[in-house]
């Protein structure tokens, strides 16, 4: 199962914003937002590659394969998922949206309650 494009992309996306939510939050329950700057210039870089990894993983299965040079869509082609539906693979994209989720309220109800909104 591959997943389009720009679905991908977003979901990726997702993927990226949640690990640096959960830096934010890690950052914020231990260092009490002293070294944000510093911790999150590091793990910028690294999640930039971790989201580029699962990109990969979204886009190529057993069957289509596409990197650089070589494409699996066919011009024209439109789809949201192509091949045989991966019960991992959604149980994955599932979870980073459910637990995004859960990390952006988190983090909101930090910052509520410690009177920074």
């Amino acid at each position: 199962m591959i997943l389009n494009k720009y679905l991908s992309i977003f979901i990726s996306a997702c993927l990226f914003l949640f690990l640096m939510l959960f830096t934010s939050i890690v950052t914020l329950t231990f260092f009490k937002g002293q070294s944000i700057p510093f911790i999150g210039l590091f793990f910028v870089v690294v999640y930039y590659f971790i989201a580029r990894a699962f990109y990969s993983y979204l886009r190529n299965d057993d069957f289509y394969k596409n990197t650089r040079q070589h494409t699996s869509d066919k011009p024209g082609e439109k789809y949201m998922i192509k091949g045989e539906k991966d019960t991992k693979k959604i149980f994955i994209i599932v979870w980073i949206f459910a637990i995004l989720i859960l990390a952006a309220v988190s983090i909101w109800l930090y910052s509520y309650n410690h009177g920074l909104i």
